[in-house]
């Protein structure tokens, strides 16, 4: 089976803050350096635990490999640094564009160590603190009837708004294992990658352990390390930043306003919004994940909880830790308080929310790593490539599910005598009705209307007859406008970008270990190539 080929993807919207930093704009490479100039993204070998938050043991991370594990233990001892990624816990590792971060920082790391020379390491931050499950608990593929199919894992009862990492998997996760098989063509490697999703979400497994698990098990061989942020010993590192957090939730909303501010005045519209009064931590009251508000000397759990002492809240954080976590935009500072973090690398949303977080690493008193756009690829393979090639299309050209290029296929599809006939009669019947219009303005004034009223008759009799052309043309044409829609299908499924909808399975089973070596030598080059454009020095 022949390798299918990688297609740079666009990176953020157009015009989107993301995309212009990814471009390299100044007004959006401005926006994560500090006011006075200082470059806060320039990053750190030695930034390690400037929060005062405990060390965390080697033995809390996962690694895909003996080596990654062996380099982990030396950059926890204070040599050499990460880059991080990260996503919510997906459910089997979920979009395409969750492997893209992964396999970015790998090569970045890879890169980095080599023009520094100390060690570097890929580590994805598995953010099990998400209670989204609508976004986490959902994967799509395409089966072998070329129909985009969701496989949704039901969150337990009472679990709908608690962090999905830490639920623990029941058996419905060997039903979802077994409908995807069905789903899937039969080939060389499907059993390989079933049974490592198999060994990796099963029953009595949290949500977060079977992501990192998953996602170093299909990245064996590669240098990568992965930390579940639902961790105990991660959660009570994590004590004095939020103790912090809530003790100066004013003074840390500033930070971020300060921030955003400066977004808005370069002309884009922010990503976070934090209301009146909240702070960035959450609390799991064992119902739901809410934020915790703060009011002077008094908290309260969500918008519309009841208020008690801010100290009985720091001294529940103290004594259950694994109850709190981080925001959105607390993660970030997060991470870098408990390790040696130089570089994250983000997605265009990921850009655009870190572009209002300077002034909280200042607030923290450590400096913003160095942000990094992800690399992103739309994936073709030979089938959708001989169609496109066949009708010269670009694969941006299908992102409306095909209708424009079925539209232009018909047009074009008309036999050319009937499209001769047609134009002829067009222009034939326009000239006349001009002749008799003007010959009544002079003669007859008083019917012009009615003149006016036959030609318009006459323009929708041939609207008529051209509808039933294409129609005609259309059915003659059926076979090519359902190729042009699956081609559509797997670029552009359900209207998004394949690498945000479609699940790295459907590829890994069907071309195996070869997708993520050609996927790798892509990476390797678009990072090289970015290093090399910004003259990246961490």
């Amino acid at each position: 089976m022949s390798r299918p080929r990688f297609e740079r993807a666009a990176f953020g919207a157009p015009g989107s803050l993301g995309s212009r930093f990814g471009d390299g704009d100044p007004v959006a490479v401005d926006l994560f350096q500090s006011p006075k100039g200082e470059g806060v993204g320039s990053g750190s070998l030695a930034l390690g635990l400037s929060c005062e938050s405990a060390a965390l043991p080697a033995e809390v991370f996962g690694a895909s490999s003996p080596d990654a594990a062996a380099k982990l233990r030396s950059i926890l001892a204070g040599e050499g640094a990460l880059v991080t990624t990260g996503q919510q816990p997906c459910l089997f590792l979920g979009p395409l564009f969750v492997l893209y971060k992964a396999m970015t920082a790998i090569r970045l790391a890879a890169a980095l160590e080599y023009e520094l020379g100390c060690p570097m390491l890929a580590l994805f931050w598995v953010a099990s603190d998400d209670h989204d499950w609508r976004e986490v608990g959902t994967t799509q593929l395409i089966d072998t009837t070329n129909t985009l199919r969701s496989f949704r894992l039901a969150p337990p009862e009472g679990r709908e708004e608690r962090s999905v990492g830490q639920t623990i998997l029941d058996r419905s996760i060997l039903d979802l294992l077994a409908d995807i098989r069905e789903a899937l063509p039969q080939s060389e490697f499907i059993d390989h990658y079933l049974e490592l999703f198999g060994d990796t979400y099963r029953p009595g497994r949290s949500v977060g352990h079977a992501f990192g698990d998953a996602l170093a098990g299909v990245l064996e061989g590669h240098e990568l390390v992965w930390l579940d942020s639902g961790a105990l010993e991660v959660k009570r590192a994590l004590v004095p930043l939020q103790a912090r957090s809530l003790r100066d939730a004013t003074s840390a909303a500033e930070a971020v306003s300060s921030s955003t501010d400066r977004v808005r005045e370069a002309g884009f519209e922010p990503q976070l919004a934090l209301p009146e009064g909240a702070s960035n931590v959450f609390h799991d009251d064992g119902v739901a994940r809410r934020r915790i508000y703060v009011e002077g000397d008094v908290a309260r759990g969500g918008k519309e909880g009841s208020s008690r002492p801010l100290d009985e809240w720091l001294a529940d954080l103290e004594r259950s830790p694994e109850a709190f976590g981080p925001s959105a935009a607390l993660r970030p500072v997060a991470e870098s308080c408990l390790l040696p973090v130089s570089a994250s690398v983000l997605g265009p949303a990921e850009v655009a929310y870190w572009a209002q977080l300077p002034r909280l690493f200042e607030w923290a008193g450590i400096g913003q790593p160095r942000t990094v756009p992800r690399t992103g690829w739309t994936v073709i393979e030979a089938k959708v490539a001989k169609v496109l090639d066949a009708l010269e299309l670009a694969p941006d050209e299908l992102s409306d599910g095909g209708a424009a290029a079925i539209g232009r296929s018909v047009q074009g599809g008309r036999p050319e005598a009937v499209a001769r006939a047609l134009e002829e009669a067009e222009a034939a019947r326009e000239d006349a009705f001009d002749r008799i219009l003007e010959a009544l303005s002079v003669e007859f004034p008083g019917i012009r209307a009615t003149a006016e009223k036959a030609r318009a008759g006459a323009r929708k009799a041939a609207r008529q007859l051209e509808k039933a052309v294409d129609a005609s043309v259309l059915e003659r044409q059926e076979v090519l406008n359902r190729k042009i829609e699956k081609t559509a299908l797997h670029l552009y499924p359900a209207g998004s970008p394949q690498e945000r909808i479609l699940n790295p399975l459907y590829y890994l089973a069907r071309y195996g270990p070869e997708f993520l070596e050609s996927l790798d030598r892509e990476v390797e080059m678009a990072v090289e190539e970015y290093v090399a454009r910004l003259d990246v020095a961490l």
